[in-house]
């Protein structure tokens, strides 16, 4: 019995701590933004993906482990690579923070899917492909990654791993598409990549574009080789390179396969092998007369045509035999042709109801009705042999050209999109869910480019798709018109007189008027009425150089007849030309040709600067001109040379509208090809740059460059813009659509922070948003994409010069009143990088919700459970009105940083009402002070239910240790008694019986607690008058909470007696 006696001696201490009424809760964490993977100064700033993912992006290869072909690895042109384990039912990305996004091909062992080769740069050949960095590998299923050389290959096609000896690689690297030399050819390694061996090479122009390996002899290997180039002006798709190869001794010697292939200069070359009979070989070859589908019985040494289907085998090369049957052939294209007699005849339907331009196909060896195919708009999975398919839609691969704005609230974006139309989106939707694919929708078809939002008028869209097809859609009916200008009739056969339009043609609307638009073709055409009727305002601002008297890779224009010029419609055109915000007429111009015009009066004269400019090659593209908003004569332009196999970076600066051009390459490194420029609305000495692989920002106009990672993934980012109103930096990215930057305080403000011990950043003024629980999102399943939502409320950004030990910042109101409380330490980060640390020296980010101080969790007493969610604890079915307390007021608040104790600096924090809902601000106040009262009711009431929890779970304990004691009936009937008092207020708290899980009966008319969160959550759900009904419910719970409180505290103390009269009685 002395333990027993010893045990109720100290509960008696233990409950000499519950205090009949509890203390004032301490202050809780906020909601936080994400940190980020980066280490630099600025890294810690977040941004967020908004999608699309309704077009997923180019698909390049798949690796699939064919023991379980639920993993797979999916390859993206400028996308990175993604993961899946459960079949394509939820992806991850797995290639983000490497130095290229782009992937050509991806290999695994194929008995160890943790074992992953990357080929880097995709093979496709478009004028938008990207490069590469060379080979990567992983040894533990993407989560790390090391390059493993042949960086100078820019695009790799093939990455082949030998199924006996997985340290036995072969890679067939294209090369450079815009140059010659480099890395090219059949590359080989013994040693898991450690050193490298070019086993079969032909020339300077030609690199490999087909590996593929007899399935049962190792040694024996078949490559295609590919000669190739393309420029600025066009391309040259083939030559006498381009052949089929063999090797027996594992790519030491190998031999040209002659026999039955068409003679001559040939274009890309693809290549299958059938797995039932190895001697059997297809090959899709591209020639100016005799392309097509060839085929091999006696393992390639000898070829005989089946037939002439081959599309546009530039950039669709794969050919694919079924496993099973060698009489079905399959050969992706814009449509998937299939052959059911070896190759033949072909029917096109192989893919109708998904999207079209197909680059990747897997078949499964052991049920080949199983297939994946990857084409411009991402990943879909068929398992009837292709009679029917589901896509992915859940995978972001959308490649951006272009991004525009509109001035709704929250603001919607319009992006055009590499071979996916042209979409429009909001940037944040009222539904926690996130933004999902439905959310947006189509505005203009074709390759989108460009698109123009009226500032004025939101229903009004303008949209280009290839080659100056520029349409005006009203948002609200959908009608689209066509406002495209063409020149004046001209006679049959003359072509002097027509307009050359870019594939992303240049367009803009004025900044000084919304109804002026301008487009560039070879010359600047103005339309002054939204595009009914246009003029032109300048002379032929290129070169005017005809491309046929331009030779690719050694041979005339006259005597290319392979690809020639795929995907260049006309060569000479505007690809850049903005208007000066400072100054009404001032226009400036960039060509696809290297010139570089301006006029200082609206177009009656022009000037030619380029020559000013020094050191750019001749025919070097024009990748962007951007007017400065604060000097009429200043603008910058930068140069991209990749199209001529040149990769510096090219970005110079005028401030005498072009008369002198000074560098600001400065200390951007080598192949950081400049893409889109921007400079910040607020503080003109900022400027961002895109390049191919991210994001730069200059704090001194262009004199010293600052990369920022954040969470960004390597990716081109082809323009910024930033919303005049909100202040956002909007990215389009070419590898995952639409990034967002929601305050960039701390990048416009950071010189003024330098130096000080701490320092914090001015916020944007803060929208209040009362955000709906879209529950029907967690009944879709886990194959969705969700964009991301502003995270709720205004950033509060500091600078830490050290770390510090406690940081704090209190939330006055206008009148002095403390109202917010936020610690820098949040207890759930939001990243899987973020650390949750908000003290350390360097950027930190806190976020306001805008709502009061928020209450204490209830946290459940040592053996008891906890209590259920719909016990006015929170959230759930239950109904609950949680732990958040309501919004402020609108009006400006005071937020001060305290650091270690000590008050550092004040901020205003403007709060604005929510545009879209009517109320007046004298009915804004009695909601607020509705549901403020609701919250302060609650807070009491946890205090109780925390109280009588803790005397509930040692009651519990006084059961146990007294079970099987002899007690007298007295002292027996006072245990029963408390229990019985305990159980009765149990219930009126909503708190769990103990021993069982389960609330009190969530806010039913017994549940006071539980009746007050819900009311609570019903007021705070809508900004508007509570109900009759609330304010009747309202008025009883505040009658029944007092004598709720006077009931659980006598409960408590009869707890102590109890437990002395046990110990009394020797219990």
């Amino acid at each position: 019995m002395t333990r027993t006696r010893t045990a109720l001696t100290s509960l008696v201490l233990s409950l000499a701590t519950v205090a009949l009424v509890a203390q004032a809760p301490p202050p809780v964490t906020p909601i936080t933004t994400a940190n980020s993977a980066g280490n630099g100064p600025l890294d810690r700033l977040y941004f967020r993906s908004i999608g699309p993912a309704t077009p997923s992006g180019r698909v390049d290869d798949f690796a699939v482990l064919e023991s379980d072909p639920t993993t797979f690895y999916v390859a993206m042109a400028t996308s990175g690579v993604y993961k899946t384990t459960n079949g394509g039912t939820t992806f991850t990305t797995v290639f983000d923070h490497e130095s290229t996004g782009s992937v050509g091909a991806i290999a695994i062992a194929p008995t160890d899917a943790n074992l992953v080769w990357v080929g880097t740069g995709e093979g496709n050949n478009r004028q938008s492909s990207s490069w590469g960095e060379g080979v990567f590998k992983s040894t533990d299923g993407g989560r790390s990654w090391k390059n493993m050389g042949l960086r100078a290959s820019k695009q790799i096609a093939k990455v082949l791993v030998d199924p006996v000896d997985f340290n036995v690689v072969y890679v067939a690297a294209l090369g450079d598409l815009w140059g010659a030399g480099g890395e090219r050819g059949v590359y080989k390694t013994s040693d898991g990549g450690l050193t490298w061996a070019r086993v079969l090479h032909v020339d300077d122009d030609t690199g490999a574009t087909e590996l593929v390996m007899d399935p049962s002899n190792n040694k024996t290997l078949f490559a295609a080789s590919y000669q190739r180039r393309r420029q600025q002006w066009g391309m040259n798709g083939g030559g006498p390179g381009s052949a089929i190869w063999k090797s027996t001794d594992a790519g030491q010697t190998w031999s040209k396969l002659e026999s039955g292939v068409p003679a001559g200069a040939k274009g890309r070359i693809g290549l299958d092998i059938y797995r039932r009979n190895p001697n059997v070989l297809y090959a899709r070859i591209e020639h100016p007369t005799e392309s097509g589908v060839y085929r091999s019985d006696n393992a390639g040494a000898t070829w005989r045509k089946m037939s002439d289907t081959n599309p546009r085998p530039m950039y669709f090369g794969v050919i694919k035999i079924d496993p099973q049957t060698d009489s079905r052939i399959y050969v992706p294209g814009v449509s998937l042709h299939i052959s059911d007699d070896g190759g033949r005849t072909f029917r096109a339907d192989g893919a109708e109801r998904i999207h079209v331009d197909h680059h990747a196909l897997w078949i499964n060896p052991k049920d080949p009705r199983h297939l994946i195919i990857g084409n411009d708009g991402g990943v879909s999975i068929s398992h009837d042999r292709s009679a029917n398919w589901v896509w992915m839609p859940n995978l972001l691969g959308a490649q951006a050209y272009h991004v525009e704005f509109d001035m709704q609230t929250p603001y919607h974006v319009c992006a055009g999109l590499q071979d996916n139309n042209t979409w429009c989106g909001p940037t944040a939707v009222r539904t926690n869910s996130g933004i999902i694919n439905d959310d947006w929708y189509v505005i203009s078809g074709g390759d989108g480019f460009q698109p123009l939002m009226d500032p004025t008028d939101a229903r009004i869209v303008y949209a280009e798709s290839q080659d100056g097809r520029m349409s005006r859609t009203d948002r609200l009916t959908n009608e689209r018109q066509t406002v495209r200008p063409e020149p004046a009739e001209q006679k049959p056969g003359d072509t002097t007189g027509l307009y050359r339009f870019n594939w992303d043609t240049a367009m803009q609307l004025s900044p000084f008027d919304p109804a002026t638009i301008y487009i560039g073709a070879n010359l600047v055409l103005k339309s002054s009425d939204r595009g009914r009727s246009y003029q032109p305002i300048s002379p032929d601002l290129t070169t005017n150089t005809d491309r046929e008297t331009l030779p690719i890779m050694g041979v005339a224009a006259k005597d290319i007849n392979i690809a020639k010029n795929d995907g260049v419609t006309t060569f000479g055109n505007i690809v850049t030309l903005e208007e000066s915000a400072a100054r009404q007429g001032v226009v400036w111009v960039g060509s696809d040709d290297g010139i570089v015009s301006v006029t200082q009066d609206a177009g009656k004269t022009w000037t030619n600067i380029t020559a000013k400019i020094a050191g750019v090659p001749k025919f070097t593209y024009v990748a962007d001109v951007l007017p400065s908003r604060a000097a009429a004569g200043t603008a910058y332009v930068a140069f991209d040379g990749h199209r001529g196999g040149d990769y510096n970076t090219y970005l110079f600066v005028t401030t005498d509208y072009g008369a002198t051009w000074r560098s600001l390459a400065s200390n951007l490194p080598k192949g950081e090809v400049a893409r889109g420029l921007a400079e910040d609305r607020r503080n003109p000495d900022v400027l961002y740059l895109g390049t191919e692989t991210g994001l730069w920002v200059s704090l001194n106009r262009g004199g010293q460059w600052t990369r920022i990672k954040a969470n960004l993934p390597t990716m081109p980012i082809y323009e910024i813009k930033q919303h005049p109103r909100d202040h956002d930096l909007i990215l389009a990215t070419h590898a995952r659509g639409i990034w967002i930057l929601d305050d960039v305080s701390p990048i416009q403000q950071w010189a003024k922070s330098e130096g000080a011990d701490s320092f914090v950043f001015d916020t944007e003024p803060a929208t209040i948003a009362n955000v709906a629980n879209d529950q029907m999102k967690g009944f879709e399943g886990d194959r969705l994409f969700l964009g991301q939502n502003p995270v709720a409320g205004a950033t509060l950004a500091y600078r830490l010069k050290a770390d510090a030990k406690d940081v704090k910042f209190v939330i006055k109101d206008a009148s002095g009143t403390v109202v917010r409380e936020l610690t820098g330490t949040p207890s759930t980060p939001l990243g899987a990088s973020d650390t949750g640390d908000r003290n350390k020296a360097g950027l930190n980010l806190l976020k306001w919700d805008l709502r009061v101080q928020p209450l204490r969790p209830l946290p459940p007493a040592p053996g008891a459970p906890a209590p259920a969610a719909g016990a006015g604890g929170g959230g759930g079915f239950g109904g609950g009105g949680g732990n958040n307390g309501p919004y402020v007021l609108p009006g400006t608040y005071k937020a001060t940083l305290n650091l270690d104790g000590r008050d550092v600096q004040s901020i205003d924090v403007s709060v604005k009402g929510d545009p879209l809902i009517p109320i007046t601000d004298a009915d804004r106040k009695i909601w607020h002070d509705t549901a403020k009262d609701l919250h302060d009711l609650q807070g009491k009431a946890n205090e109780v239910a925390e109280m009588v929890q803790n005397a509930f779970a040692q009651v519990g304990v006084l059961q146990q240790q007294t079970r099987g004691a002899t007690l007298s009936p007295a002292v027996k009937q006072q245990l029963d008694a408390v229990v019985k008092e305990f159980e009765a207020v149990r219930r009126r708290l909503g708190l769990g019986q103990q021993g069982f899980g389960g609330g009190g009966g969530g806010g039913n008319t017994e549940n006071v607690r539980g009746r007050i969160g819900q009311l609570k959550g019903g007021v705070m759900s809508a900004t508007t008058l509570p109900t009759n009904t609330q304010l009747m419910q309202i008025r009883e719970v505040k009658a029944q909470l007092p004598g709720l409180i006077d009931q659980a505290n006598a409960a408590v103390a009869k707890v102590p007696g109890l437990v002395k009269d046990l110990v009394g009685a020797g219990a």
